[in-house]
């Protein structure tokens, strides 16, 4: 990430939180003959030295020389989980983060662990690879992803299923810790957890589950309800995969165009995109063709794309109880993003389908066409939903500990419903703290809806101007250190081209709004209302 991204926090965080430890010169070749993790079932493998900028991660370079070191932790049933630890020679501030994982897991996240090594906060930074390998399970579709029909093994093995998404941060971070101690002479002073999508899973598990491992996590586009965000998959592949059904990309882009025609100059700026979809009061309906003939085109929607665009708009529900609804939709703005991931089945191909063929009724031949939407779904909650899911409302354990938690949706997310994020930080609200409290007024979560943002980070091509590239640990590191809650919002970057273009990120509730003056692209010109 980029330095200046912070520096609407570095004077507090500078001035007010942990100071830099006191050693001497770290010695990482000697790290394997004096730390002994056998307490933490865990075995160091090596450790490696990296002198500033010797260390390549997708073309970025470490701003720091680090150690790395890499261990082993036993788990289950002949279970291991590979993590990764780099340890800062200088900049070190006492503070620890860990760093989630994305998809079916089953590698190490390290580009987001070189972003917080990077990012001037004093971080040690560890990331795992969530518990098995995805080499082992069919990683053909991003990070450990499956396909339809293949068999993947870590989902027969209980205790694999549970570390992926509930325990796997919990089982590194212990041996991580005591490492850092033998390190460096001194205790961790402050401990803070980031991940996205399954990652946020992540998150939203070590609040419920191990409430007191942690003084801050970030959980971004989070896919903690994850057996119903696999049927939000598997619901909007099904109606739109026939001739008739289909949204090419042409149709999508103009859908999206026409939202943005009618929504764009709500917040003042014509910018294209949406700062607040929910205001929004765009009808899909008013783009269905008036002689509706089959003939596909890109100016109008025939009666069936209609009826599949609003399929993907309302999110799946229990044909047995039509008022019921299992996940929420996509949002409007989001459109032009859909093609690939939903209405392609490449999400449903990839997780949905061999999550039911392999943990739901392990059984490959299985047809995904014959899913009963009603008690199929309760049969999938009953079977999967213990083992992946982390949807406790209540988080009291969390809060009395003094946690603090932000989480983050992209409002035009096409993977998964940004108003999912916004529903549960509601219900926590409510059942953690009280009824009447609202998400202003929380203590300890705060909700950050990204006007434009895609899946963890930039949106689509649609958006030239999206406010992509943003960072949250600069504000979670004030909020938990010097209880400076982040309310008068976020600074973000532009696209990632480079252009220079800043916006505020806002708490939700509030909302970005012009100031009627100064550069529309300078975030000094916004303020949150």
């Amino acid at each position: 990430m980029h330095t200046r991204l912070y520096l609407f926090f570095a004077g507090i965080v500078a001035g007010n939180s942990a100071t830099a430890a006191s050693y001497s010169t770290p010695n990482c070749s000697a790290l394997a003959q004096t730390t002994s993790l056998s307490a933490y079932n865990t075995s160091l493998l090596n450790t490696t030295y990296y002198p500033t900028g010797a260390l390549n991660v997708s073309g970025t370079l470490n701003k720091v020389s680090l150690c790395e070191v890499y261990a082993s932790v036993s788990y289950g049933t002949n279970d291991s989980l590979i993590f990764a630890l780099w340890l800062p020679d200088t900049q070190y501030l006492s503070r620890f983060i860990a760093i989630g994982n994305g998809g079916e897991a089953g590698v190490i996240n390290y580009d987001d662990m070189m972003e917080e090594l990077n990012n001037n906060l004093g971080f040690a930074v560890a990331g795992g690879n969530a518990g098995h390998l995805a080499s082992d399970n069919d990683a053909g579709v991003g990070p450990g992803a499956g396909s339809p029909g293949v068999y993947q093994p870590f989902f027969y093995d209980e205790d694999q299923v549970k570390a992926w998404l509930h325990n796997a941060i919990s089982l590194l971070t212990p041996a991580a810790k005591a490492t850092i101690k033998d390190f460096y002479g001194n205790e961790v002073e402050h401990s803070y957890y980031r991940g996205c999508s399954s990652g946020g899973a992540q998150g939203f598990s070590l609040a419920e589950f191990h409430p007191d491992l942690f003084d801050g996590i970030i959980a971004g586009c989070p896919a903690n309800w994850f057996t119903h965000l696999m049927l939000s998959f598997l619901w909007n592949a099904q109606h739109t995969n026939t001739n008739e059904t289909s949204l090419p990309a042409t149709v999508l882009d103009f859908i999206q165009s026409r939202v943005l025609e009618a929504c764009d100059d709500l917040d003042g700026v014509s910018d294209n995109l949406i700062e607040n979809p929910l205001a929004c009061s765009f009808n899909v309906s008013s783009l269905a063709c008036v002689k509706d003939d089959l003939v596909k085109n890109s100016t109008c929607l025939t009666t069936s794309q209609l009826s599949a665009a609003k399929a993907i708009y309302n999110g799946p529900i229990r044909l047995d109880s039509p008022n019921t609804s299992l996940f929420p939709g996509l949002s409007l703005g989001s459109e032009a993003g859909w093609f690939l991931p939903q209405c392609s089945a490449a999400l449903s191909n990839a997780f949905s389908v061999p999550l039911l063929q392999n943990l739901v009724y392990q059984n490959l031949s299985y047809d995904p066409v014959t899913f009963n939407w009603g008690s199929d779904v309760d049969y999938l909650d009953s079977r999967a939903g213990p083992l992946i899911d982390a949807i406790n409302t209540n988080l009291s354990s969390f809060r009395n500990n003094g946690g603090k938690m932000i989480v983050s949706a992209g409002w035009a997310d096409p993977n998964i419903a940004p108003m999912w994020s916004m529903q549960h930080v509601e219900a926590v609200t409510k059942n953690t703290i009280g009824d009447g409290i609202t998400i202003e007024e929380n203590d300890f979560l705060k909700l950050v809806m990204v006007p434009g943002g895609g899946h963890c980070g930039s949106g689509n091509a649609m958006y030239p101007y999206v406010p992509a590239r943003y960072g949250l640990s600069a504000a979670l590191v004030a909020w938990v250190e010097t209880g400076h809650e982040p309310l008068r919002g976020i600074k973000s970057w532009g696209p990632p081209n480079g252009d220079d273009r800043t916006r505020r990120l806002c708490t939700w509730p509030q909302v970005a709004r012009w100031d009627a003056e100064g550069d529309v692209d300078d975030w000094e010109s916004y303020t949150c209302r």
